[in-house]
């Protein structure tokens, strides 16, 4: 009995995790710079999602539970990583430089563009930096609020000033399109 039990927990683990790999891969890069620190990140959110599985009831939807784990283990994460810059510099990530060609300028100015917003994000507190990764993750606004504990209308109203913040720390009109 207790077999079927660990087997129907690793399997609800796998579905769950492959289901939200690729979200869990963005929201880590919101947290951390260092790819070393990212998979870091995603290894402790899942260690923190398996641990929570078994407690898992279905109030919440499955993906609002998962946020809401994955955002407090990369806030702890976050708190631990600005403690460990303060002692280390931590580098910029490098893009990939594409081969030559005619869409290559293209796509350096568009990874740029990414790269910035991606580092205005990590530079917002820790509450807007949640609200706008589950924002651009396509999290609804009461879910958005089911996350964060914040109502609805509050979550509106602080994601607009959220896209000003991006607007003037990208220094362009893109950051604003941020959904």
């Amino acid at each position: 009995m207790a077999e079927n039990s660990a087997q129907d927990h690793k399997a609800a683990f796998l579905r769950i995790y492959e289901q939200y790999a690729a979200a869990l891969q963005r929201l880590a890069g919101a947290y951390a710079v260092r790819p070393a620190d990212r998979e870091d990140l995603v290894q402790e959110i899942a260690v923190a999602l398996w641990q929570a599985l078994p407690a898992y009831r279905a109030d919440a939807s499955e993906r609002t539970w998962l946020y809401r784990i994955a955002h407090n283990v990369a806030i702890s994460a976050s708190v631990k990583q600005h403690q460990r810059a303060q002692r280390e510099a931590a580098p910029d990530i490098v893009p990939e430089l594409p081969s030559g060609g005619a869409g290559a300028e293209q796509h350096l100015l568009a990874e740029e563009k990414r790269r910035a917003l991606f580092r205005a994000i990590r530079g917002l507190a820790t509450a807007d930096r949640q609200i706008a990764v589950l924002h651009l993750e396509g999290l609804s606004g009461a879910e958005l609020a089911a996350v964060t504990g914040i109502a609805e209308g509050a979550v509106a109203t602080r994601l607009t000033r959220i896209r000003e913040k991006l607007r003037q720390a990208v220094g362009t009109r893109e950051a604003g399109d941020v959904r």
